[in-house]
């Protein structure tokens, strides 16, 4: 039989299982096949055919839908979950950004210009590499934001009410507050439904499907329940991986970041299906090593500090890092074998606005909750920790607020003193995203060994090298892609 007669279908579990091909993959209706799979495989059979196939329905994969379907192609997004979101849903949803025309309305003058260069030494000291594609993200940002606002129905509190706190000036919340993902995924969920949009839950891509040409034409997904397994086939004229990171995938987690084995991990998604299936077309993997995002346990409590005093120490009560970076300060508490720590905190964090998450993470957490405490001594004991112990990390840090500097870490924001009743939050560090991914160009498309691009293909997000490093680069990343899949599939 020649080659022309065969589908084959090339991916993380179907590594070049040749399928017969009994219809052309270039045709613009679907097209379908019948007969008996080889080696095991199925036989290709396509049941939906789009202009735009997304592979997972985050902020990155949600924003890459907005240029194509505003241009008329048709869209779906297939997410592997029984629900939308991924693990952009699980964000404490604090946003770098400055620029937008949210925060200019709010009277925040900052600009990218403005605060890059501090912003190029946090993605340096993290371990960033390709430091001018970081910088086209977060210059792409502030109209990620508006666009959201304006074009998407996406609701963000108004900057005024907490850019007192320089930092803050370069944030961005959503309308609830911290963790408040719902506030800005639905809208946008609804409108691009609205513009024709397909979603599809329940569908896990497990390999590319590629024409006589060698061509990728489509994916292949696995759908249904454990007991009710099934195949679908979906022909696509582009295909846009979107599907996350891989800290929740222990083996490439071994392979890349040893040294992070032992640290929990927040989500169970981040599985790095993407990284394989673009690594099975030719396209390599970069800065797979660089250090993972390290969180809380409970994410939106590690950003309480970013609107209101706060105080992190450890299991035996003493302070250990700088409360302004949480991410590094969470990262400490694993590679300093602490195990675990606590955020003391007061009535500020009610009073800053965000009393919303602090509800919350502290409702469904009430037994790792010490307080309300009037004295030190309270606290400590709610804590299990030395009073002397606490009590002198106390005085310590009241020092300090009074000297008007933080000499042991150097915290900027929120320098102040708690007053009671106090309160502690327990938690546990663990891996929240990685950074490592598939090379793309500077627009998301997904490139070989030689650098040049695989047709059709594109991957953006945490999947990519490159993405991954909060929801606005996520968003960001995601429009850059789907206007150059706009522009490519002619229809710009």
């Amino acid at each position: 039989m020649k080659r022309r007669d065969f589908f084959k279908l090339v991916g993380a579990s179907a590594a070049f299982a040749a399928v017969p091909l009994l219809s052309s993959c270039s045709s613009a209706a679907a097209p379908s096949a019948e007969g008996a799979g080889v080696l095991g495989q199925p036989q290709v059979s396509f049941s939906t055919s789009v202009d735009v196939l997304i592979l997972g329905s985050g902020m990155a994969g949600l924003s890459a839908a907005m240029d194509p379907s505003e241009a008329g192609l048709s869209v779906m997004v297939a997410e592997k979950l029984d629900v939308l979101g991924g693990e952009s849903y699980e964000s404490n949803a604090v946003m770098e950004v400055c620029g937008s025309q949210l925060q200019k309305d709010a009277g925040i003058t900052e600009t990218c210009d403005d605060v890059w260069p501090e912003r190029e030494e946090q993605l340096k000291s993290a371990g960033v590499t390709d430091l001018d594609f970081a910088k086209r993200l977060f210059y792409a940002a502030p109209e990620w934001v508006d666009r959201m606002k304006s074009s998407y129905g996406a609701q963000f509190a108004d900057p005024a009410s907490y850019s007192a706190n320089e930092a803050n000036r370069r944030r961005v919340l959503p309308k609830n507050g911290i963790g408040d993902t719902e506030s800005i995924m639905m809208p946008l969920r609804d409108k691009l439904a609205a513009k024709g949009v397909q979603f599809s839950t329940g569908y896990r891509a497990t390999g590319f499907i590629l024409d006589e040409a060698g061509k990728v034409c489509g994916v292949r997904f696995s759908t249904g329940k454990k007991d009710q397994p099934g195949v679908a086939d979906v022909h696509a004229r582009a295909v846009v991986v979107a599907t996350g990171g891989f800290a929740s995938n222990q083996s490439l987690v071994r392979e890349y970041l040893s040294a992070w084995e032992r640290i929990g991990c927040y989500t169970a998604a981040s599985m790095g299906e993407g990284h394989k299936l673009c690594q099975a077309l030719g396209a390599q993997l970069s800065d797979m090593s660089v250090t993972p995002s390290v969180t809380s346990d409970l994410p939106p409590a590690a950003a309480w500090g970013m609107f209101a005093p706060t105080l992190v120490v450890d299991a035996q009560g003493n302070r250990f890092g700088n409360e302004d970076y949480m991410r590094d300060l969470c990262a400490a508490c694993f590679t300093q074998e602490r195990g675990y720590f606590w955020t003391i905190f007061d009535s500020g964090i009610s009073e800053s606005g965000q009393a919303r998450s602090a509800a919350q993470v502290t409702s469904k957490n009430a037994s790792r909750l010490v307080g309300p405490c009037d004295t030190v001594a309270q606290l400590a004991s709610g804590m299990g920790v030395s009073e002397d112990v606490l009590g002198k990390t106390i005085d310590r840090f009241s020092s300090m607020v009074e000297a008007g500097k933080d000499s042991d870490f150097g915290r900027k924001q929120f320098l102040e003193s708690l007053k009671p009743p106090y309160y502690a939050l327990k938690q546990f560090p663990v891996r929240f995203r990685t950074r490592g991914g598939a090379v793309v160009d500077g627009s998301g498309r997904l490139l070989d060994a030689a650098g040049k691009a695989i047709a059709g293909v594109y991957c953006c997000g945490a999947a990519a090298q490159g993405g991954g490093e909060s929801l606005t680069t996520n968003g960001a990343f995601g429009i850059l892609t789907g206007r150059a899949v706009t522009e490519d599939l002619g229809a710009a």
